[in-house]
């Protein structure tokens, strides 16, 4: 979207700019950010990534956003998905939450310009899409009022692929995985410091600690 005319201050801060109202260990960790614009999710394996982006996905459909993942790392009648929609009570949220598998991009901006109610787009993950750096700047522009998360791998601390890479830097919430930890280092970032704990025991046991809140209590993959 471009703006052909010159804002003033007035201008700016008179927007109005819709927030997601996360509460709770989310808001604690991610604050409010907008209620659009492009996240990218990594790590490494057996981090508990996965699992993480199973607990957004339905606090995204308990804030009663519609929620389309996109799988195509698994398929959806894999053993280790199956579970993970069991483990995490899904079924709560069942109206609002819905898996697709679409790996070519053409398909997909056309199935969801028919799909306008669904808000948060999940790509697990962005290197199964195989979409170049241009076609990701053009998806994002076809779609700016809504929630795309991609999701990337990790290499160490940083993304394992230059795609991954360009993806992180451009996105508005950059999220690392790992040791069953998903820390924020977006551009908003809550009370916390941007720590959200998906498995508390697991936690603990990696990092010698006990905590003393209420963070989820969830079995990792």
């Amino acid at each position: 979207m471009d703006f052909k005319r010159k804002l003033s201050v007035s201008n700016i801060i008179s927007q109005r700019v819709n927030r997601i109202p996360f509460t709770g260990d989310f808001y604690q960790a991610f604050g409010n950010p907008q209620d659009r614009g492009v996240w990218f999710v990594y790590g490494n394996s057996a981090s508990g990534k996965s699992t993480f982006l199973m607990m957004l996905a339905k606090e995204f459909a308990r804030l009663k956003y519609g929620v389309l993942y996109n799988l195509l790392e698994e398929d959806p009648d894999d053993s280790d998905y199956i579970d993970r929609v069991k483990r995490l009570n899904m079924f709560d949220v069942k109206e609002r939450f819905h898996t697709i598998q679409i790996r070519n991009i053409k398909r997909l901006t056309a199935f969801l310009k028919k799909r306008r109610n669904a808000k948060v787009i999940i790509i697990d993950s962005l290197v199964y899409q195989k979409i170049s750096f241009d076609e990701y700047l053009e998806f994002k522009r076809q779609f700016r009022n809504k929630i795309l998360i991609f999701v990337g791998h990790g290499k160490g601390a940083a993304p394992r692929t230059k795609i991954e890479e360009d993806v992180m830097y451009d996105a508005k919430m950059k999220i690392y995985v790992s040791g069953y930890e998903a820390v924020c280092k977006g551009r908003t970032i809550g009370p916390n410091g941007g720590s959200f704990i998906i498995w508390k025991e697991g936690y603990e046991q990696l990092h010698g600690i006990t905590l003393n809140n209420n963070n989820h209590d969830t079995i990792s993959n």
